[in-house]
Formats: structure tokens, sequence, C-alpha cells
């Protein structure tokens, strides 16, 4: 006695036969032709030892055995399919997580979570870790994370690139345009993001690269995060590097203002990453369409 189950191919064909009567239409129900549905039939009457069917003026008529078979396998289709659905219902539900950093998860995607929810139909979670090996390390979705695109078993689509400026709260930045010519406040904090790594365009990378004339002092008060930095900056305890990408809208907004024109740039960005294939599904094509669109309500297309 075989201990083995009949081929699941076979049972489709048999359940569509069946219910149908015919080869022909039960073929076109599985969209394949006749004579693999007929192949199918023989396969699994020959794994049986028993027929399944007769013909009786052209028209299939199934056997004692293949009453029973049907009765069983309706039964068992039947279970699988409802617990089928309700396991994609619940897979469909289940929230979105998106692993970032601080500054990102608060000054960049927070003000996106309302659409991205809207567009997915479920919760938008958002976790937020400092260090790249735990982003990459969190059971989420996907990722949003700095580097150049390049991560190992990773697709990677690019948010925006590495482009930074000087920025400061509306009050002191009036300080500093005030402040005489190649002068600096002494008495201003230079707020400088922590990288011993050198991953990050840093003030003196700023300053050298844009040849700008603003002269910082040798004191800077260090943190080891851009949100921190920002969040610094936006309460007015000293000047900051800052994103482009990220702080648009507080630009925009008035609520940090750009201490010069002077823009730094390099080969960097911040990237939307997934699990190979991921952004092939609904999920991953919708994140990133509501991600790379423009904000709504910033007025920008």
């Amino acid at each position: 006695m075989t201990e083995t189950l009949p081929p699941l191919k076979a049972l489709r064909a048999f359940e569509e036969a069946f219910a149908r009567r015919s080869y022909t239409a039960a073929a076109k129900a599985l969209n394949v032709q006749q004579p693999a549905v007929s192949y199918q039939i023989k396969r699994l009457e020959e794994d049986l030892g028993t027929a399944l069917f007769t013909k009786e003026r052209g028209r299939l008529e199934p056997t004692a055995a293949a009453n029973e078979l049907f009765d069983t396998l309706s039964q068992s289709f039947d279970a699988i399919r409802r617990t089928s659905d309700r396991l994609r219902q619940t897979a469909s539900a289940s929230p979105v997580t998106i692993a970032t950093y601080p500054g990102i998860g608060a000054y960049w995607l927070s003000s996106r979570l309302p659409e991205l929810s809207g567009a997915l139909g479920v919760p938008a979670r958002v976790v937020t870790l400092v260090k790249d090996a735990d982003l990459l390390r969190e059971d989420a979705d996907c990722r949003i994370i700095f580097g150049k695109g390049d991560w190992p078993g990773q697709d990677a689509r690019l948010l925006f690139r590495e482009q930074v400026c000087a920025v400061a709260a509306p009050a002191q930045a009036e300080r500093v345009r005030r402040a005489p010519q190649g002068e600096f406040p002494a008495d201003l904090p230079v707020i400088e993001q922590e990288d011993p790594e050198h991953r990050w365009i840093g003030w003196d990378d700023w300053l050298r690269q844009t040849e700008s004339g603003l002269a910082l002092p040798a004191g800077r008060t260090a943190v080891n995060d851009h949100g921190l930095a920002l969040h610094m900056a936006l309460s007015g305890a000293g000047i900051a590097l800052a994103w482009l990408g990220v702080v648009e809208d507080l630009l925009a907004g008035g609520s940090l203002v750009r201490l010069s024109e002077d823009t730094a740039v390099s080969e960097a960005g911040y990237w939307l990453t997934g699990r190979p294939g991921f952004f092939e599904t609904r999920r991953g094509r919708t994140i990133l369409k509501v991600l790379t669109g423009p904000q709504p309500g910033s007025g920008r297309t």
C-alpha cells in the first residue's frame, strides 16, 4: 500500500472533470488543453488502480469510486480554500514595518505615513535604530538606509542623494547674518554628528567642498544621530548640517533657515531596500510610489 498522495494536478483535473462532466470544460476552467486533463485523469486512475469515469453518449459519468473520491476531495479542497483565504486576509491586514534612522523617521517619513497607510490599506509601522547593522538585522518589510545602494541580499531604490547644507533656527540664523564678515557668534554652538567611519559629510568636508566663507569656531557639540542634531538646531541650540531631502519641508515652512546657498554633495544617499523581488509585490510597489512621490500638501510635483 502506497503512503503517497496522488498528484495535486491530477486531483484538480479530476475535481473539475467530475463537476463539469467534460474533459473539455474542465480544461477550459483550468486554462489548459483538453489532452492535459485527459492525461491527468489517466495518471490518477493508474495511481488508484480503478476507473473513475465512463462515457455515455459523449458525456462523462463518474463511477462509484469517483463519487467516493469526489466527496472526500471536495471537503478537503473546501477546507484548504477556507484556510488559505483566512491566511491571505490575515497577511494582507498585517502592518507594514519600515526600519530607519530616528532622524529620517521623525523629520521625513512621519509626514508620509498617513498617505502610505491609506494606499496600503493597513497601518504603517516605523522602527528606528541608529546603527546600520541593527537596521539590516531588523525583521522589517523594508528599510531606509544610508549608503551607495550595494547591500548584499537586498534590492535598493534611491530616495534622494546626500546633499548637505548648513541650517539654524530663524533667530540663530539672523545672528549669523548680522555678525561681522568672516566672524561667527562665539556663543553659538556648532553641532557635529559623530562619524568615526567618515561616512557622512561633516563640517570640515562641507567647508572644504563648498569653499564657504563661514568661519566656524573649533569647538563643536557632538551628537551620535542626525535627528538629534536637527532637533537641537530647531530648538535654537546651535547650527547643524542637514540633508536637503530630509529638511525640505522644514525649510519651506520657515522652521529652519539655510545659512548660505552652499551645498556639499556625495555619491551616497538614502535608499529604500527590501528583499529580492519585494518591489515587484503590491506592497513594495505601493511603498516605493508613495515614498518617491511628492509629499501631500507640499505643493511639489
